[in-house]
């Protein structure tokens, strides 16, 4: 669930998306074995505390806490309401402490454990959160007796999300079990995000008589077999004796972490990362924690302090994760790469096979280091002396699959997600039970975070893999392409990024998650940085047999997105096979009707795609002095956004199309994609971006034909391609066109189509309901950008999957958070990518002519007129040049962008006929 989700979701909605990422990582255990596996900080067996559990029971027995029909206080009855019936908990709970502290005194105990938590039930009050707008109710819960933050003993009526150590969801009748599932599934969720401490969390439920456990870690959820709680009360005394006194690193807490407030009252954390500590200054993002099963991504500026708790030098970057136990880490890969580039330098490449080095001579290895984040520290979190791992499912645990919800399911409060924000705390005081919380967190995030994708259904998966925590440094504080002031600048990060991907080619490393979020600009060098390499793996023959489904689902390689090569041979493809009829059975893996491989194509055509969802969602700042009739101009392009960043893992019918070029009911998906930026930016002349990027789609399919007509390398394993094939050529080409795009776009500024819309106070087009599958995702930021309204996209990290909803006019509509603003970070669940930002800019008046813009046109000669035709149009402002000339396969000679309209669509023109937008239709009307 995206943070968008918490804002425009009603609360079914929510419950449902959650519902949706933790299926299949679900597990069901008996009771015995969630004692053993999950609770043994102080009960390490049900045999040593035999002895103490039937004491309490005579004890709770005298006084009349149970008698033969089980507990007295907590007897469902008619007439008698919810919280009536469970509240005797509370009182069950502390009775069970107090005669554990006579117990202790009775035996003469050397040493009484220290009590920990208390519990209480207040269905009705909400605990204050770090989180902008955030809040949460449960119908009981575990309240730590000292703060976590050392702020002295925590207040029953003013409780913080951050100090409760479990929670508990209770209803009357059975037939309640699914509402009862989605509501302690809804709140854990939002233990987890509020708190960085937090590593897992404990939690239990009733309905009726019958009684669960739960544990949630980022790696599964295990809730026990239900038992009658009235007729085995032992081990619901257990239970509580667990929570009671278990040390906080038993109830979750990481030790390594701690909570403190800097002089501006302002929460912060110091973590210990090895033999190090570094206090936080500010958060970057975090949204990727907002679902329980993930890699929870946060990433923070902080400041590194010495043994006075003093900081340190400039400012770093600290990121915290919770990768696959079995993953190598960010950089054991980048050494890797750096070892693969030494070996090729000792070898010797040609000049003309590889990126050229700056300044001229310098190893590869050394020029490579440049486009990847300086990594200060990378280790393992230790807790108690060892790695910080989630704990795997015991024997015997069976999948769970949650109860469904009955149709009339009441839309009770539960959880509203928000972002870290600062409010006085004085602003909390004195307010009553059922009053909204206010925040007292001030976790600011400050840039667009990106997120991570859905898995899909028919992907390969781990089931319940176990995940390791890790602490990430970098030296570096970076930027998001999004932030560049210009299409300019804005290419020329994207050419660098092609460059970097050009050696991680020649290391033979496919990165897999190319996104926005993982492409970082570090403004002191005016570079590009490639981050979160955890799901970069060696190119060859097994890496595929091996992978799960990754990356964000906006820009995701379409062949990638359907599992499915689409290239065939030009004969072949006359003919109407498709690449899987081509070849042969020889060349597939023995078993299987067809194979897919992942290669470094695919990654480059997410470059493309952040290309296109730039384009399709700013504005050239010489339009906004019109800004009403610029919005209802731009309303085709938006339409055409929605088309291709629809937010599903599988990729909408017009996005596969667009890039294979297969005709719709009335013409070519990229040529009515064509057309429709033509008739847009014609208006501000900067029909260059079009030009560019018909080039770049025109060099993207050559690449990928030159590839996939060749025959596949035949392996025990997998069938692949030859890295041989995969030329230097492709990646220079496309990087001379992002750099002509550079020249001939430098000082062109643009404003957000948001900001536009908002300035004309004018509404958007209407968007039809789309739905979903999502994960993992990411909140939008009002400070360095747009983000569209509807369908939102998000950086994928492919753990799981989650499906939204159709809304029903029945769910009320949950208090809406405050937007967070988040800066950009090495991130990353799906519903669309993001719009791309950009900072505020003065208008332009509109007479006004680009320069840039003006000085290629006089470079190429007289100044073609704009024909009616948008084809002759595109003809005319073609750019030239040999990186945007130059087909990919190197053979044809003719141009990729400027030779004629058939190149630019990639297939013969309709004789006869001419093709003229709406918007075109509309001026002439």
């Amino acid at each position: 669930m995206t943070m968008d989700d918490a804002d425009t979701l009603s609360l079914r909605e929510q419950r449902a998306a959650l519902r949706a990422s933790t299926t299949g990582h679900t597990v069901q255990v008996p009771v015995d074995a969630y004692f053993a596996t999950y609770l043994t900080d102080i009960l390490p067996s049900r045999a040593e505390t035999d002895g103490l559990i039937s004491w309490l029971v005579k004890g709770l027995k005298r006084g009349h806490y149970l008698n033969n029909s089980g507990w007295a206080r907590t007897q469902v009855k008619t007439g008698v309401k919810e919280d009536a019936t469970y509240k005797g908990l509370e009182r069950i709970a502390e009775k069970i402490h107090d005669l554990c502290m006579t117990w202790n005194k009775e035996k003469g105990a050397a040493q009484v454990p220290k009590r920990t938590t208390r519990f209480v039930c207040r269905p009705n009050l909400e605990t204050k959160s770090e989180v902008r707008g955030g809040s949460m109710r449960t119908d009981g819960r575990f309240i730590l007796m000292e703060s976590s933050d050392g702020g002295g003993e925590v207040d029953d009526e003013n409780v913080r999300t951050c100090d409760v150590g479990g929670g508990m969801e209770a209803k009357l009748d059975v037939k309640d079990r699914g509402t009862n599932e989605d509501q302690i599934v809804n709140a854990v969720s939002h233990i987890l995000y509020n708190d960085p401490c937090r590593r897992y969390v404990l939690s239990f439920t009733v309905e009726g008589n019958m009684m669960r456990f739960w544990y949630f870690s980022r790696s599964h959820i295990a809730v026990s077999e239900d038992f009658n709680y009235h007729e085995n009360p032992e081990d619901f005394i257990r239970f509580i004796i667990f929570m009671t006194f278990a040390t906080l690193e038993g109830l979750g807490y990481d030790p390594t972490v701690t909570r403190l407030r800097d002089a501006k009252d302002d929460v912060q954390y110091r973590f210990t990362v090895g033999d190090k500590v570094y206090q936080t200054v500010r958060c970057i993002d975090e949204s990727s924690a907002l679902d329980i099963i993930t890699r929870a991504t946060r990433v923070w500026a902080v400041q590194e302090l010495d043994a006075y708790n003093q900081p340190l030098g400039k400012t770093e970057v600290l990121k915290d994760v919770w990768l696959y136990f079995d993953a190598k880490s960010e950089e054991d890969i980048q050494n890797e790469i750096f070892k693969a580039l030494e070996d090729l330098d000792k070898i010797g490449v040609s000049v003309d096979q590889r990126p050229p080095t700056s300044p001229p001579g310098v190893p590869m290895a050394e020029d490579a280091k440049q486009y990847f984040m300086t990594i200060v520290k990378d280790i393992a979190v230790q807790v108690n002396g060892q790695d910080d791992t989630t704990l795997a499912p015991p024997d015997g645990a069976v999948e769970y699959c949650y109860t469904p919800l009955p149709q009339n399911a009441p839309a009770k409060e539960a959880t509203v997600k928000g972002s870290r924000g600062k409010t006085a705390e004085a602003k909390a005081k004195g307010k009553g039970k059922g009053k909204a919380a206010a925040n007292t967190g001030v976790r600011k995030a400050s840039a667009k975070p990106q997120a991570t994708a859905p898995l899909a259904k028919d992907s390969p998966v781990y089931p319940h893999t176990r995940r390791t925590h890790r602490r990430i440094v970098f030296a570096e504080e970076c930027q998001t392409l999004y932030t560049m002031k210009n299409y300019g600048d804005f290419a020329l990060g994207l050419a660098q990024l092609v460059y970097g991907l050009d050696y991680m080619r020649l290391a033979g490393f496919i990165h897999r998650d190319i996104s926005p979020g993982n492409c970082l600009m570090y403004m002191e060098e005016r570079h590009i940085k490639i981050s979160d390499l955890e799901y970069a793996r060696r190119y060859d023959s097994q890496c595929q047999s091996i992978l799960p489904l990754t990356g964000t689902p906006g820009f995701m390689a379409v062949e990638y997105q359907a599992m499915e090569h689409y290239f065939p041979p030009d004969s072949a493809a006359k003919q109407g096979k498709s690449w899987k009829d081509v070849h042969t059975t020889a060349h597939k893996p023995q078993g299987k009707k067809s194979w897919f491989q992942f290669n470094f194509l695919h990654d480059l055509e997410s470059v493309l795609w952040m290309l296109l969802s730039h384009l399709l969602t700013t504005v050239p700042n010489c339009l906004r002095a019109d800004a009403p009739d610029v919005v209802e101009k731009h309303g085709a392009v938006l339409v055409l956004y929605d088309k291709l960043f629809d937010g599903s893992l599988k990729g909408s019918l017009e996005r596969h199309n667009f890039v294979r070029n297969i005709k719709q009911p009335d013409m070519p998906a990229f040529t009515e994609a064509q057309e429709v930026l033509i008739a847009f930016y014609e208006e501000a002349n900067a029909l260059p971006l079009c030009n560019i990027m018909s080039a770049f789609v025109y060099l993207v399919r050559n690449c990928y034909k030159v590839v996939e007509n060749t025959v596949p390398c035949v392996d025990q394993v997998t069938p692949y391609w030859d890295p041989a094939h995969f030329k230097h050529q492709f990646y220079r080409q496309i990087h001379d066109i992002f750099m002509e795009m550079h020249r001939g776009m430098a000082g062109v500024g643009y404003c957000a189509a948001d900001e536009l819309k908002k300035a004309s106070n004018e509404p958007g087009p209407p968007s039809p309901p789309i739905e979903h599958e999502t994960k993992d995702q990411v909140a939008p930021n009002p400070d360095s950008g747009p983000s569209r309204s509807r369908k939102r996209h998000a950086d994928v990290s492919v753990d799981e999957a989650q499906k939204k909803k159709p809304k029903t006019d029945t769910d009320a509509q949950p208090s809406r958070p405050g937007k967070r603003p988040a800066e950009d970070a090495a991130v990353q669940a799906a519903k669309r990518p993001k719009r791309a930002t950009a900072p505020a800019a003065q208008p332009l008046r509109r007479s006004t002519r680009l320069k840039s813009a003006a000085s290629s046109d006089a470079a190429k000669g007289p100044k073609t007129p704009v024909r009616k035709t948008k084809q002759a149009a595109v003809k005319a402002r073609a750019p030239s040049g040999s990186g945007a000339g130059t087909s990919a396969a190197g053979t044809s000679g003719q141009p990729a962008a400027a030779a004629s309209s058939r190149q630019l669509r990639g297939e013969r023109p309709v004789a006869g006929t001419k093709r003229v937008s709406k918007s075109t239709a509309n001026k002439k009307s």
